[in-house]
Formats: C-alpha cells, structure tokens, sequence
C-alpha cells in the first residue's frame, strides 16, 4: 500500500465521457429531462471527488455518496512526465482545468484551483528522482 503523502489536494469534479457511439436512451430524456440535457451538452456525466497531485502524478478518487454502492468509486492516475499541457479556463462561479496527456484530454471542474495549477506546474518542472 502507497503512504506517500500528497503535496496538494483540491476538490474536483471529473468529466466521465460517454463511450464513442453511445445514444441517450429515450426513457432518459422523459423521465430526466434537464440532467438529459446536460449529459448531452458536455458530452459525459460530472464526477464529484478530490484531486491529489503526489510526487510523480496526479490521482483522482471519486467521493462516495451513497457507502452501499455496489461499484467502487471511480479511481485514476496521470504521470506528470506524461503530462504535455495545462489549462485553466474561468468562468463565471467555476473553473474547468484541461489537462493534456498521452494524445488525450481530462477535464475537471473546481473553483480556487490558481495555487494547486501552480504547484502542479512546479511539479512538472522538477524531474523527479
């Protein structure tokens, strides 16, 4: 088991994109029109959870709400050496930081994020050892 202590943590929300070809099912857009409508929008589903930036990666951890949820909480890791780009696009109550990686993109939500994006910067920088 991993005890390393993280450097920086900051609460997110992660955006889990809907598989390539996936079609909404109609009973979703009459039973949850407005949730439907976001879902739609942004293309996948927010996942509330926390941020960790550790000493060679970043690592996300789903908040579980509901302690009797058959699935475990959604759990994953970038290597800041895999990292190519960060940004940070404001908005009017929310932040939505893009990170670039291994011919991807991961998108998060958060608010306050200036101090954490600079660490992880900071940490990008510095080879680890």
């Amino acid at each position: 088991m991993n005890t390393e202590a993280p450097l920086a943590t900051l609460p997110v929300a992660w955006l889990r994109r809907l598989p390539d070809g996936y079609v909404i099912p109609i009973w979703r857009w009459v039973l949850f029109p407005a949730t439907t409508i976001m879902l739609k929008r942004y293309g996948g589903m927010w996942m509330s959870g926390e941020l960790k930036l550790m000493g060679s990666h970043i690592a996300f951890t789903q908040s579980r709400l509901v302690k009797s949820s058959r699935t475990p909480p959604a759990h994953w890791e970038i290597p800041l050496d895999s990292i190519a780009d960060i940004t940070v696009q404001k908005g009017l109550t929310s932040e939505t930081i893009e990170v670039r990686h291994a011919g991807q993109t991961t998108k998060l939500m958060t608010a306050r994020s200036a101090e954490f994006v600079e660490l992880l910067n900071k940490a990008r920088a510095t080879p680890s050892p």
